[in-house]
């Protein structure tokens, strides 16, 4: 499972972390592992930064959201990012109620994968789930269908499950204009559409039950 913490509430030496911090950490005398391609552009945080005080937090908060994943998230791969990652905690440095990009980062692994991210303090072998922002995860799902060809889904799980096949789908037709067997792939084309529409089924469900509410 991967979690998300900050510098100051993970007390632990227990198990595996690392920053995604743009400074590795050095702010909070941090010395392990870093994972550098989750870090923020320099670019935009400056401007995000600077602008503190200066314009609405919220007005901020959703240029840097939109800035962090057109320029970071877009082109990153979440199942590689997550195999690579491997059972760990994301550390930064804001608190758990506060906007951070760690919590952007637990947003796309949940929107896309469907893996439920917490965000974590620990003390020892002791952990305990906390809150979180849950705007920060509606706005990256607008922002995300804004920028992307929806193909007609309502849940970005299923956009990517689908995007997935047509990607097999596009090998299988390269293999077989060389004279080779495309067979294994179409058959996982096939496997990612079946789970992209129980993957709409699933969200289409939920909305309305909420609707309900």
């Amino acid at each position: 499972m991967i979690s998300t913490s900050s510098y100051k509430n993970w007390k632990s030496d227990k198990y595996r972390v690392v920053s995604i911090s743009g400074d590795r950490g050095m702010g909070a005398n941090y010395k392990g592992n870093c994972y550098p391609k989750l870090a923020p552009k320099l670019g935009f945080w400056r401007i995000w930064h600077d602008n503190i005080g200066k314009i609405p937090e919220k007005e901020n908060n959703l240029y840097y959201i939109e800035e962090y994943y057109k320029q970071v998230l877009s082109r990153l791969d979440p199942e590689e990012i997550f195999r690579e990652l491997g059972e760990v905690t994301l550390l930064c440095y804001e608190e758990p109620d506060e906007f951070c990009h760690r919590h952007i980062v637990s947003a796309w692994f949940e929107l896309l994968l469907g893996n439920r991210v917490p965000e974590q303090k620990a003390d020892g072998y002791l952990i305990m789930n906390v809150d979180k922002p849950e705007y920060i995860k509606v706005e990256l799902e607008r922002i995300m269908k804004e920028n992307l060809n929806m193909r007609g889904f309502n849940s970005l799980r299923a956009w990517y499950l689908f995007d997935k096949g047509e990607k097999f789908e596009e090998k299988a037709r390269k293999l077989e204009s060389m004279g080779k067997d495309g067979d294994d792939y179409k058959e996982a084309a096939c496997f990612c559409r079946c789970d992209a529409d129980e993957a709409e089924a699933e969200y289409n469900a939920e909305k309305r039950r909420k609707n309900k509410r």
